[in-house]
């Protein structure tokens, strides 16, 4: 992290960089730093996330059923990414469809913006697209944000370019899980990697400007 921050510095010397917001730099890498000793050095944290991740294991077997069911028993499991790992990814979207018409995507998602923008004191569409690519990917979190991305300023559009980067989609995430990868591990990522993202985007490119995202307009996250 530390090399990175380093480089960051050096490219900021042709942005600006003189006109860096260190909170959001600070809170930023505290943020990931207490999720890390929470998750990996706590072992109350540790256990919490390894049963997160077993629990998301058991949930996404049940996809099996479905290739089963239209592949056939002794089929599926012969071709493991065309008839095993896409129905995965098929299923977890499914899902998060669902969450999102019952609206407990929305509460979610408004909420971790909401601290976000409040303790790192990014905007509020910057900190909503942040939250959303804890869950939902690159692709599909500047989708909350659509309404107010023509009138985004250059940094936070580089804000929404770094987090998508430093983030894996959930649809995705399931597909490492059923590959092997421990759950667990993938689930920790994804969550230290969102303030952290912000923070080296506005390391990389300061905020100059004002921005026009109003709170009471971003979060009001209609049911899909």
């Amino acid at each position: 992290m530390f090399p990175l921050a380093k480089c960051a510095l050096i490219i900021g010397q042709d942005l600006k960089s003189h006109q860096v917001n260190w909170r959001p730099v600070f809170w930023g890498l505290t943020l990931q730093f207490i999720f890390a000793l929470l998750i990996l050095r706590w072992n109350v944290g540790y256990d919490i996330f390894l049963w997160l991740g077993d629990r998301v294991q058991e949930f996404l077997a049940h996809a099996d059923r479905g290739s089963e069911f239209i592949f056939g028993k002794n089929t599926y499991q012969h071709h493991f990414f065309a008839f095993k790992v896409l129905p995965v990814i098929v299923f977890f979207s499914s899902i998060v469809s669902v969450l999102y018409y019952l609206g407990v995507m929305q509460l979610v998602i408004r909420n971790l913006a909401r601290f976000m923008a409040w303790i790192m004191e990014t905007s509020p569409a910057e900190s909503l697209n942040a939250a959303g690519n804890i869950f939902i990917g690159q692709s599909e979190a500047p989708l909350l944000i659509r309404p107010f991305i023509k009138e985004m300023t250059n940094s936070e559009l580089h804000a929404v370019l770094t987090g998508g980067f430093a983030t894996i989609a959930g649809s995705v995430m399931a597909a490492y899980i059923l590959m092997g990868v421990p759950a667990n591990h993938l689930l920790s990522a994804s969550v230290m990697s969102a303030p952290a993202a912000l923070a080296m985007s506005k390391l990389f490119y300061p905020e100059t400007k004002k921005s026009k995202s109003r709170a009471e307009n971003v979060y009001n996250m209609e049911k899909r």
